[in-house]
Order: structure tokens, then C-alpha cells, then sequence
């Protein structure tokens, strides 16, 4: 039981993870400015963290919000800094910038989304 329970945390980590990136993947389609540097990595660590949140109440195996956040910010990192070989902006960069950015930020959301199984101690809760 608590193995298809760490595989549904993995997977819902992993798409949080995926929807931060393809969100900046679109905004930097659409308006290269908006995503270039800083500013695309925190839009894409604010959407992940949003929808690990956002997942949260949803799922009995609720993702990584911290795991979601910090893999969204590495694969966001990796797809904006692929731009310095691809042309920006372009639709060779969201597919392979993009692929770019998958290849690092989804294994490191993976290694770190078991953090959303620790449960802080509770007062009402018997130990």
C-alpha cells in the first residue's frame, strides 16, 4: 500500500513539476522578455508551487510542494538557459529548450518528492 502511495506522490510531484515548466515554455513563446532570466524562473516556481497546492486537497497522496518547487525551478533554469544556443522565443526552443529543462528538473523532482510524505508531529495525533 504505501508503494502505489509514494508512486501517486511521485506522479502528481513530476506533473506539477512539468505544468510550471510548460508555463514558461508558453509564456516565453508568446513574449521572450517576460521569461528571460530571473523572472522566468520564478514564474515557473510560483505555478508549480501553486499547483502542488492546488493538487493538494484534491489527492489522497498529495505532491511535493517544496520538491514541485524546487524541480520546476531547476528545469525552468536549464530551458531558459538552452536560449543561448536556440533562438528565443521560437518553437525550436519550447521543444527543445523545453526538453532540455525536463531532462533536469523532472529526475530532481523525483529524488526529492518523498519530502511530501513527512507528516509534522501532531498534538491530537496518538504516537
Amino acid at each position: 500500500m504505501m508503494k502505489h502511495r509514494i508512486i501517486k506522490l511521485e506522479l502528481a510531484t513530476v506533473a506539477a513539476t512539468a505544468i510550471g515548466l510548460l508555463v514558461v515554455l508558453a509564456v516565453g513563446y508568446l513574449s521572450w522578455p517576460m521569461v528571460k532570466g530571473a523572472p522566468g524562473i520564478a514564474i515557473g516556481t510560483a505555478v508549480a508551487a501553486l499547483v502542488a497546492i492546488g493538487m493538494r486537497s484534491r489527492l489522497e497522496s498529495p505532491p511535493s510542494i517544496v520538491a514541485s518547487a524546487i524541480g520546476s525551478t531547476v528545469a525552468c533554469f536549464f530551458a531558459i538557459a538552452s536560449a543561448e544556443m536556440l533562438p528565443p522565443g521560437s518553437v525550436q526552443w519550447m521543444l527543445k529548450g523545453g526538453i532540455y529543462g525536463a531532462c533536469f528538473g523532472i529526475p530532481v523532482a523525483l529524488i526529492l518528492g518523498p519530502i511530501g510524505l513527512i507528516v509534522k508531529p501532531s498534538i491530537n495525533r496518538p504516537q
